[in-house]
């Protein structure tokens, strides 16, 4: 799974992959929210997930979200 990461950033990543999973979309603000994080760490997650599940997700412009994909597989089942 690469790199080693905390626990904090490892549960935010888990979060972006449930939500997806679950509801077909997320975006920053459910990060910044649920975790009480800064707009640039969530960035930073957001990045972090689409590097380690390449394809799961796509930025929706018209929706300003990322929307799962029809690629999409669970990273944490």
């Amino acid at each position: 799974m690469g790199a080693r990461r905390s626990y904090a950033v490892e549960q935010r990543l888990r979060l972006i992959d449930f939500l997806l999973q679950q509801y077909g979309h997320f975006n920053r603000a459910a990060l910044v929210d649920y975790f009480g994080i800064s707009v640039p760490q969530a960035s930073a997650d957001l990045s972090a997930y689409l590097e380690l599940a390449p394809g799961n997700a796509e930025y929706d412009v018209r929706r300003k979200t990322y929307v799962r994909t029809d690629r999409f597989a669970r990273v944490y089942p």
